[in-house]
């Protein structure tokens, strides 16, 4: 009966032999694989820094293109309200100006009126 079990665990042995073998070579291929997708993610994981450096950029970029645009248009109010400032202030000093002017020919207008009644 040993020997029977012997021969039986020899035969088992040798029929298993076989297939420890190809467990093995699939061991190693899946460790390649499995080193293979770990330098995948470490490139996964270098692209995701790079690409939330990039939104992090963009959207300091957007910020500012808002604040540009709103100082823009601040401006284009400030440069309208300013210039109907200025050109009010033109229009008064004209006004001041010819009525000045008005005054003088009337008295030059009245000097010579009376110079020309003597």
């Amino acid at each position: 009966m040993s020997e029977m079990v012997d021969l039986l665990r020899s035969i088992v042995k040798e029929e298993l032999q076989p297939i420890h073998k190809r467990l093995d070579g699939m061991d190693k291929h899946l460790d390649g694989m499995e080193q293979r997708l770990d330098g995948m993610d470490k490139r996964f994981d270098g692209v995701e820094q790079r690409l939330d450096g990039t939104e992090r950029r963009l959207d300091m970029i957007e910020f500012n293109l808002t604040e540009i645009k709103a100082g823009h248009e601040q401006l284009q109010k400030n440069s309208s309200k300013n210039i109907g400032n200025y050109t009010d202030k033109i229009t008064e000093y004209v006004d001041d100006q010819t009525s000045a002017s008005t005054k003088r020919i009337f008295t030059v207008e009245t000097v010579n009126e009376r110079l020309s009644r003597q």
